[in-house]
């Protein structure tokens, strides 16, 4: 068998459901897909959760998967939620990206956040919580947002995470706006 490849930090992926009737909470729309402690998890669960491209709206149809629809996926450290309120996101900020990209180019984008986030390709330290992908159309209106979220507002840090990001992310994220948002 072959050696196990542990990762340095255990991750979790998430699901965002669209709202439903019996949902009180943006808690009660969030389902925790797997953790992943190894490369072999990462890839696993991976190659099996659909891309960005095959459930976000791509200007004809907001489409299912299973029973229901889904607006986000997540992808953040062991024991943080995806969510303002958790202690370690709490007093942390963020950097997104909001626009319209070409599916295929959300897919990638999506894919190599992801890698750099259990690669530990971008955060040198312990600063960064997890990263998110979020399908945030309107109407006839395509428009998706990436980000990534980071423990600290201090601005220091979050333009060093922005810089490696860009450049682990490649041209079309470095030639994109990235906005900033407090928590």
């Amino acid at each position: 068998m072959a050696k196990e490849l542990k990762l340095q930090s255990e991750w979790c992926i998430w699901e965002h459901r669209v709202p439903d009737k019996v949902a009180k909470s943006y808690e009660d729309n969030m389902v925790k897909l797997v953790d992943i402690s190894n490369v072999h998890d990462f890839w696993c669960a991976w190659n099996h959760i659909p891309k960005p491209s095959q459930l976000f709206y791509d200007g004809h149809v907001r489409k299912r998967f299973a029973n229901r629809t889904v607006d986000a996926f997540s992808i953040f450290k062991k024991n943080i939620k995806p969510e303002w309120e958790d202690p370690a996101n709490r007093t942390g900020a963020e950097w997104y990206i909001k626009k319209q990209f070409p599916m295929q180019q959300l897919d990638d984008l999506w894919l190599n956040l992801a890698l750099s986030l259990v690669g530990e390709t971008v955060d040198t330290g312990d600063e960064i919580c997890g990263a998110r992908v979020v399908d945030k159309s309107v109407g006839p209106r395509c428009m998706y947002r990436l980000e990534l979220w980071f423990r600290k507002k201090d601005m220091g840090v979050a333009n060093a995470l922005l810089e490696k990001t860009q450049q682990v992310l490649g041209k079309a994220a470095a030639h994109t706006k990235w906005d900033y948002r407090a928590h």
